[in-house]
């Protein structure tokens, strides 16, 4: 004989401040899981899209693969342009832009705090080799003018209304007004400055750049430049797949996803002894009720779906509440790493793992009570009553 399904769910009415506290465990566990998601889902995204198949990256053979230690002459873009086939063209003009990636230091207008940004120079070419970037308000950036992503406040520390179109700041050494707002959905440029290369170079004191990128109509002719890089011996230089090397940076970062798991995982692990703990506590407490459904005809098995019935109405309520949250704190929000920002994103995959991940706890949680019930005895207990 079974229990009816409105058994459990009574008993969970008639220990409100015990399945309040169960709940919130739950749903504590259930944000800290999406978060964390949503951290590694963001950090791997942004890269995988920063970087594209079909474009190339000529760096410096001395830096280490580093865009930021890297530096070439700037007549490679000229000479790439010449001698290499393939090179996709837009309108008659080849996709290739010379750059300079370097850390900066940024004070906004009336402020005397310097803050750490990152600065990209570039040509309006650079929008050939990038096409996830788009002007979203303003206009793209002309002498003494620069254009920021949209994650820059956040890199920053700011807010967005201190660096919108019109506001100045200082950099390099000279005075910069914003014309512009640029978006590249989901990648690591949002959180960059880009101001014009030349003046760049000007203000930097930079005879050279930082790297070369190249775009190509087709990923399969990138051999041709990568034969270039390597016969001329003179500059001292190499070729790398765009999202190879923005697959190496994320690579970097695995220690830091490491870490995050980590603390999911004490927290979790927390949860499920205290949730076992409870479970146990409230066998202890109805030891006499459950003996008597053993003793009037329901059999263990009913008594333990009962129970296990009850820890998952507990988990999956718990477990939306703290879904619900995450969607409100942590979806959109931007988080700073290294010279990069990122949007933390919490998408359906992330959200399915956390909830199925909360019930398994559940059932983990109520594993300690199961055991209770199946070696009860039913005149021991009811006897200690």
């Amino acid at each position: 004989m079974g229990l009816p399904f409105e058994y459990p769910l009574r008993n969970l009415s008639r220990r409100r401040t015990r399945s309040t506290l169960i709940a919130a465990a739950c749903a504590l566990v259930a944000a800290v899981l999406v978060a964390a998601f949503a951290f590694v889902g963001g950090l791997d995204k942004s890269f995988q899209r920063s970087g594209r198949s079909d474009v190339a990256v000529l760096l410096s053979a001395a830096a280490q693969r580093d865009l930021v230690r890297s530096a070439l002459t700037p007549q490679v873009a000229e000479l790439v342009t010449a001698e290499i086939d393939g090179i996709l063209r837009v309108h008659g003009v080849p996709a290739v832009s010379p750059e300079i990636h370097m850390a900066t230091r940024v004070r906004l207008a009336g402020k005397s705090d310097d803050l750490q940004g990152f600065v990209r120079g570039v040509s309006e070419r650079a929008l050939l080799v990038h096409p996830e970037v788009t002007i979203v308000e303003g206009r793209f950036p002309g002498v003494g003018e620069i254009a920021v992503g949209r994650l820059v406040a956040a890199r920053l520390g700011v807010e967005p209304a201190d660096i919108a179109p019109g506001k100045s700041l200082d950099m390099e050494g000279g005075t910069w007004r914003i014309a512009g707002v640029f978006a590249a959905p989901g990648s690591t440029t949002e959180a960059e400055i880009w101001a014009p290369l030349y003046e760049l170079q000007g203000k930097a004191r930079r005879p050279d750049v930082s790297a070369v990128f190249v775009r190509f109509a087709e990923p399969g002719e990138m051999d041709a430049l990568e034969a270039f890089a390597g016969r001329r011996l003179d500059l001292e230089m190499i070729m790398i797949v765009a999202r190879e090397y923005y697959a190496e940076l994320a690579a970097w970062f695995g220690p830091i996803r490491g870490l995050v798991w980590v603390m999911v995982l004490l927290i979790a692990l927390t949860v499920v002894f205290s949730g076992a703990n409870a479970l146990q506590m409230s066998v202890e407490e109805r030891s006499s009720e459950l003996a008597t459904l053993r003793a009037i005809g329901f059999a263990p098995r009913s008594i333990l779906a009962s129970l296990v019935l009850e820890a998952l109405v507990l988990a999956a309520a718990g477990a939306l509440v703290g879904l619900l949250l995450a969607q409100f704190f942590v979806r959109g929000t931007a988080f700073r790493i290294g010279m990069g920002a990122f949007r933390l994103e919490v998408d359906a995959a992330a959200i399915a793992m956390t909830f199925g991940i909360v019930l398994f706890l559940a059932l983990l949680g109520t594993l300690p009570a199961a055991v209770r019930v199946l070696r009860m005895r039913v005149a021991f207990a009811l006897k200690d009553d």
